[in-house]
């Protein structure tokens, strides 16, 4: 108790009894920023067993999730439903975390509808649509994973601009829609799933269109004490994503080029993450 009070998790209010600091009080369910899931996700049985096996995903260059556990990450939530809503609810925390910052820095207002890709139980998705009373939303996912989104609207009161649809972004995504957001999604795959992804994104858009991609962006070199976020996901990702990376600018633009986008800029926000604007090749 004393050891987690140095770091701010506890405070002793008399000698012998403690209470939960501010930090502390982040690890509860149902507060204001909790981080709860984003703790039991990351350090869990799963993940902490994940990690332990490090040493097996620098040597071979494979995911040691896939060896631990005998399928790919994805597979492994469609089979685990606890621990899938863990994950689930950590994504949403994440993106609690991130969307001011990318409210800040994108204006979303000149879009008519908003596609979110692989945007989960639709947080960041709720937010933007509360930001922009005129602008209206589509959230796509996996069936299993969209169940929870209805909540999630209701909540902010956007349900009603909002159209919920499931299946893979492997075969294709809703078409027609101003803005396309890919939130976490590409650093889960290597080039060629990537590519993927992107090309089905260029089908469904309209020339005018508009791609974000919000994802750590690594700089060409490492230096100390820079990026380290986006560097120690990087290493999550080779644990465990069979051929997951964090990429640098070149990276996403080589990577946008060969799906048939040009990459307009790289937009830093207050968070870790960056927004990599691109729009459809004439």
């Amino acid at each position: 108790m004393r050891a987690l009070c140095a770091v701010g998790i506890f405070r002793e209010v008399e000698p012998d009894r403690f209470d939960l600091a501010p930090m502390g009080s982040l690890l509860r369910n149902g507060v204001p920023g909790s981080l709860r899931a984003r703790v039991l996700f990351n350090a869990g049985d799963t993940g902490w067993r994940v990690w332990g096996d490090l040493m097996f995903s620098v040597r071979t260059g494979d995911a040691a999730f896939e060896h631990l556990l005998g399928m790919q990450t994805f597979d492994y939530w469609a089979s685990h439903p606890q621990e899938a809503a863990i994950h689930d609810e950590s994504m949403a925390a994440t993106s609690a975390l991130v969307a001011g910052s990318v409210l800040d820095v994108c204006d979303f207002s000149a879009f008519r509808t908003v596609v979110d890709v692989g945007g989960g139980t639709g947080l960041l998705l709720a937010e933007i649509l509360a930001a922009h009373p005129k602008v209206h939303g589509i959230l796509f996912d996996l069936p299993n994973v969209v169940t929870g989104a209805r909540e999630v609207f209701e909540s902010r009161k956007v349900l009603d601009r909002c159209r919920i649809e499931s299946g893979s972004f492997f075969e294709s995504v809703p078409a027609g829609a101003e803005c396309y957001l890919l939130k976490y999604i590409i650093h889960d795959w290597d080039d060629v799933r990537a590519n993927s992804i992107l090309a089905n994104c260029r089908k469904a858009m309209q020339r005018r269109s508009r791609l974000f991609i919000v994802d750590h962006v690594l700089p060409d070199r490492p230096e100390q004490g820079r990026s380290i976020p986006g560097f120690i996901m990087d290493l999550e990702m080779l644990l465990r994503a069979p051929g997951g990376r964090e990429r640098t600018e070149e990276q996403f633009r080589g990577l946008l080029a060969d799906a048939g986008f040009d990459l307009k800029r790289v937009i830093p926000t207050a968070s870790p993450l960056s927004i990599v604007e691109a729009r459809p090749q004439p």
